[in-house]
């Protein structure tokens, strides 16, 4: 992203119209205070507190620039992102003495052509000086403030980060040049998160993230903020997202008290493309290419375009992109049936449309209005076989079967609108907050439910919508003359409405057709409207005693609710005098809180030891779409869940190296809701889950050469209600052992190779040596994936990946297990697949 200049300072700044438009802000703030009865005021994620510069003594030898710089970033504490091709052939004179971290990465970028810009999680990354730095003015080959200058982006880990300490859990940072090229090796955003983030289990390769949890229970996803989590899940989180159009994803594992429902294995921070302030153009043309079946059925393709631009006062981005995806060949080259039980995107259609729009309203405080939309809709000739589900399970591949005549197929819509306000400056506390309203619609494959009571024994296709509006608060504020004590504290309100009608159709023609040809008989309610309330407050206090000790704990208040009207449930359809479910309402409240600690034996080590809670709301709607006339909402065993996390970790810094260790142990007394073939199982079991992960990344001081890898491996316990022992978890929730690792060669500045493999262990989830939902005996696999970067020029870079780059033939996890409990569930994963992007700069 290109930097803006340093902050403006417009004698007009005071004028009446911003004058007004400031209090116009402010107003809309205390409104939604006052209306939230002062639990929320506003949805946000605070920016860093404006704190002067920490010092420290730092010592870096004279030699090549990148070693340098990765030396200087582990003794200060913080990450530094950058493409070490962009250092090949430059040298540092090296630095000694007391400096902040913006004073000594500008001497040592000095008369390099780059500069250091501090990111939103006051970490740094380089981009290329504005003009040539001279000796004289060595400090400002660094921009000490994010690109729009004192405004910073939202992020989600911003009520975690501190300038004060370490943070006391794991986190994962991903920026938009290397996401580019992972793209390159991965299918979607969610087999790419499986492959770099440890505890992240393996996606299912098809459209939905059912069974992808990070350390073995539910995350939380956010674009830009605005959650993507609905009570209701539908397991499609992480297929709302233009993988083109994201900036940066970090994922923070591990409960935390701060945040609300949903977050209990961690979260999902994505963020998309910002306004440069600097008018500029990009545009990106990609192919998809399945090398195990040449021909014209799989291509897919990709066109996105982007623009921004702007003065002191306004700003914008604009993001337009459509995609098509076309089959999917395993590595003999026979076509992926579809996914029958979630669904899938194969033969789609996607297109996508963003756009932002920023106003500064002084120096310290910022406005943006943003809106996108992503419509993924599906067009395929192609069914499910049924005849391989007579089959014994886990004997065959699924197969597809073609001549289907469906007009509704898979469909993914979201819509977003949000409004941030951002103010640096408030009694010298920092302010962020954000209004957010999101439209989300979603249509599964067709089922015959004929076997299933519940849902009306009938030929149906189900549909979702959720309605979803909220904001966030965040504030920080910092005390004492060396602001060593900060509390950051603020509140979340959310409200949702999703309901789930399904259309049915003629079985007899279904029959006939072999599952191919569809006639829609009418629409029923699947799950009647239910709306869900949230409110919490929470509050985190930091304290840093001297260099080597920091201490933070914190506390948050949840209240709940969750309603919902009589109706007639698919049951009682057939019955002579129907019967109704009565409607009602039940209330939460949760109190959760959080403490760590951080020790720093030297300045390239710091240890830290936290103890943190997560609170979760059961999944009120798939409980009530299977109710009977007897059904009451008030004792049905529907208590939120708590998890208590404790954790034990450590973070290394080396010359050219960095790595990190943790252990981690997860408990909660009542399990999530648990669902079987469309069915429910209403046993709210303790669980105990616990693991160890590690990373480790090397640089080679040549700047040729790098390499790193990961592991995490963890086991999951469970106390069924009324039972007498514990029993190993589904393959659903606890992944086998995982390991990846990866290799970089760069032959100079303009060109490199990552090579990257990720593997995973064969385990036995049955209990007793039975076969059920979710437990079954999976075997192993391994993947391989090249990825190459050529930057032609300053405008021109073209990008090429193989996924899967030895055509190996294997089954996820997902598949394995049989989500739909027959073969029709067991897909393969594609075969080798190439993909090409270009990529020019105007």
């Amino acid at each position: 992203m290109t930097a803006r200049p340093s902050v403006f300072q417009n004698p007009r700044d005071a004028t009446h119209r911003q004058r007004l438009a400031v209090r116009a802000v402010q107003g809309a703030l205390c409104a939604l205070g006052m209306a939230t009865v002062g639990l929320t005021a506003l949805p946000a994620q605070a920016a860093d507190a404006v704190a002067a510069p920490a010092r420290k003594a730092y010592r870096v030898q004279a030699g090549p620039l990148g070693p340098a710089l990765l030396s200087f970033a582990g003794q200060g504490g913080f990450n530094l992102s950058f493409d070490l091709a962009r250092t090949r052939g430059m040298s540092t004179p090296g630095l000694s003495g007391e400096f902040s971290a913006e004073e000594g990465l500008g001497r040592l970028l000095e008369g390099s052509g780059l500069r250091a810009r501090r990111l939103t999680s006051g970490d740094f990354t380089l981009d290329a000086a504005p003009a040539p730095v001279s000796a004289t003015a060595a400090t400002s080959a660094i921009e000490s403030k994010p690109a729009d200058d004192a405004l910073p982006a939202i992020t989600v880990t911003a009520r975690t980060q501190s300038s004060l300490m370490a943070p006391t859990r794991q986190v994962t940072v991903l920026e938009r040049e290397e996401l580019d090229n992972l793209r390159q090796g991965s299918d979607s955003v969610a087999t790419l998160l499986s492959k770099v983030v440890p505890g992240m289990a393996d996606s299912s390769h098809t459209i939905t993230d059912f069974g992808q949890t990070l350390r073995g229970r539910n995350m939380l996803v956010l674009v830009d903020g605005i959650p993507l989590n609905t009570n209701r899940d539908s397991s499609r989180n992480l297929a709302n997202i233009n993988p083109a159009d994201v900036e940066q994803i970090e994922v923070l594992r591990g409960s935390s008290a701060i945040y609300g429902s949903g977050a209990a294995g961690g979260i999902v921070s994505i963020r998309t493309r910002q306004p440069s302030g600097e008018a500029r153009a990009e545009t990106t043309v990609s192919g998809v290419l399945p090398l195990s079946r040449l021909g014209g059925a799989g291509l897919g393709g990709e066109v996105q375009h982007y623009i921004s631009g702007g003065g002191e006062v306004f700003d914008y981005a604009v993001s337009l992109g459509a995609r098509r995806v076309g089959g999917s060949y395993d590595a003999r080259g026979d076509r992926i049936a579809p996914e029958p039980s979630q669904g899938d995107l194969f033969d789609s259609n996607i297109y996508n449309a963003s756009a932002k729009i920023g106003y500064r309203i002084d120096a310290n405080q910022r406005l943006q209005l943003s809106a996108s939309h992503y419509d993924a809709k599906q067009d395929t000739d192609y069914a499910s076989d049924q005849s391989v589900a007579k089959l014994p399970a886990g004997s065959v591949a699924a197969r597809p079967l073609k001549g289907l005549q469906l007009d509704k197929q898979n469909r993914v819509t979201n819509s977003l609108l949000g409004l941030d306000y951002t103010n640096r400056d408030i009694a010298g506390s920092t302010l962020a907050a954000q209004l957010y309203y999101r439209d989300f619609f979603t249509r599964f494959a067709p089922f015959d439910a004929r076997g299933v009571v519940a849902r009306g024994s009938s030929v149906d296709q189900v549909m979702q919508n959720s309605r979803v509006y909220g904001g966030r608060l965040t504030i920080k504020t910092p005390f004492g003359a060396d602001k060593k004590t900060q509390l950051t504290w603020g509140a979340d309100f959310n409200q949702e409405r999703t309901d789930m009608p399904l259309d049915v159709f003629d079985p007899r023609l279904y029959d006939a057709s072999r599952g191919l040809s569809f006639q829609r008989t009418g629409t029923l309610i699947f799950m009647p409207p239910i709306t869900t309330r949230s409110l919490g407050a929470f509050g985190q206090l930091q304290h840093r005693f001297n260099e080597q000790w920091s201490v933070e704990g914190g506390a948050r208040y949840d209240k709940a609710s969750a309603r919902f009207d009589n109706f007639t449930p698919l049951s009682q359809l057939r019955a002579r005098n129907p019967a109704q479910v009565k409607g009602g309402t039940v209330d939460y409240g949760a109190w959760t809180y959080n403490a760590g600690v951080v020790f720093n034996p030297t300045k390239r080590h710091d240890i830290y030891a936290s103890y943190s809670q997560g609170f979760e709301l059961p999944d009120i709607g798939l409980q009530v779409r299977n109710a009977t006339p007897s059904f009451n909402i008030n004792s049905s065993n529907l208590q939120p869940v708590k998890t208590d996390t404790v954790e034990l970790g450590w973070r290394g810094r080396f010359d050219n190296a960095v790595a990190n260790l943790s252990v981690f142990q997860s408990q909660s007394a009542l399990g999530a809701v648990q669902s079987s073939f469309n069915g429910l199982i209403m046993t709210r079991t303790k669980e105990r889950i616990h693991g160890i992960e590690g990373a480790f990344d090397y640089a080679g001081s040549s700047d040729r050469w790098a390499a790193g890898g990961s592991f995490t491996w963890m086991k999951g316990r469970e106390l069924p209600q009324g039972g007498a022992r514990y029993q190993d978890m589904w393959g659903y929730r606890i992944p086998p052992l995982k390991l990846t690792a990866y290799v970089e060669y760069k032959p100079d500045a303009r060109w490199s190779h990552r090579l990257q493999a990720v593997s995973y262990g064969s385990k036995d989830y049955r209990l007793d040596g039975v076969n059920s939902f979710g437990r079954r005996e999976v075997s192993g696999y391994t993947t391989v994936d090249l990825i190459s970067r050529f930057k032609i020029d300053e405008k021109n870079t073209v990008v090429i990946g193989v996924e899967n780059l030895f055509n190996r033939k294997y089954f996820p996890l997902y598949s394995q297990l049989l989500r739909n409990s027959n073969n029709t569930s067991r897909l393969p994963a594609a075969g080798a697949v190439l993909k090409v992007s270009y990529s020019h700069r105007w």
